[in-house]
């Protein structure tokens, strides 16, 4: 995924009301924050990432709730050599969204954070 195809997805979204401008805005930031991270532009597997996210922010903003992921799954992305990466890049959507998110939505950002750092590094 390029920063192109975000801006086509996000845009779609958008023009959809799946999500709001801030949740564009913040992914896009949440994007460039990535690609300047593995210093590369096109960021593969990162579609179900980008999509989650921007939706994610609208669904805690209309108060809804979204289930954690199995404690197995965390388990798992916890041990991963990219987790406290992950942890960062999610903490710096906090920090650019300007409020916390719920553990929930926490923790799925992290597992795809951390899917798509290790798809990227190649395993590293």
């Amino acid at each position: 995924m390029t920063i192109e195809e975000l801006a086509e997805r996000l845009q779609i979204l958008f023009e959809q009301d799946v999500i709001n401008k801030k949740g564009y805005d913040v992914s896009t930031t949440a994007f460039e924050k990535l690609t300047d991270e593995l210093h590369k532009q096109d960021v593969e597997q990162a579609e179900m990432l980008f999509t989650h996210l921007p939706t994610a922010l609208l669904r805690i903003e209309n108060n809804e709730e979204v289930e954690s992921p199995e404690q197995t799954v965390m388990e798992e992305v916890e041990s991963s050599r990219y987790f406290s990466l992950a942890k960062a890049h999610v903490a710096f959507i906090e920090e650019n969204w300007g409020k916390s998110l719920p553990d929930e939505e926490r923790e799925f950002l992290q597992m795809h954070y951390t899917n798509v750092l290790n798809v990227n590094k190649g395993g590293e």
